[in-house]
């Protein structure tokens, strides 16, 4: 990797993986590392899997507290995308209108899966993109 915005990207026995802590980078930086690390997918699927990153830091943001850290890995030809932040909130598609709520419903529709796991002091929102679906849009 020859970006320095690269520096947390790592190949483990497991495949690809990245880790971002989401506080001390903005949202560009983040998507352009994730963009650094999908570089061999193409078209729709690299879209697609950069949307569901930014959904999903983006609302760790707006409805989240720090600390927030995100993970991406990408092992046996699935993406998992992991959004930790400690906001009290769980996560949930709403009726959208002028102040959002189209972010979810993004995720459901391009994902494969996705959820909310609540930890001691913390959440994680993941979701996951299988890479070898014929028409991942389904």
């Amino acid at each position: 990797m020859t970006t320095p915005l690269v520096d947390n990207l790592h190949r483990d026995d497991r495949g690809d993986a990245l880790d971002l802590d989401l506080d001390v980078i903005t949202l560009a930086q983040a998507r352009a590392q994730v963009r650094e690390l999908l570089a061999a997918l193409e078209g729709e699927l690299l879209e697609d899997a950069v949307q569901v990153f930014d959904e999903l830091a983006s609302n760790a943001h707006r409805h989240g507290q720090p600390p927030r850290r995100a993970r991406i890995s990408l092992r046996r030809r699935r993406l998992r995308i992991e959004v930790d932040d400690t906001g009290p909130g769980r996560p949930h598609p709403r009726t959208p209108d002028r102040a959002g709520g189209r972010g979810l419903i993004l995720i459901e529709c391009l994902a494969t899966a996705w959820a909310t796991i609540r930890h001691h002091g913390h959440k994680t929102v993941w979701a996951e993109i299988e890479l070898d679906r014929s028409d991942h849009r389904a």
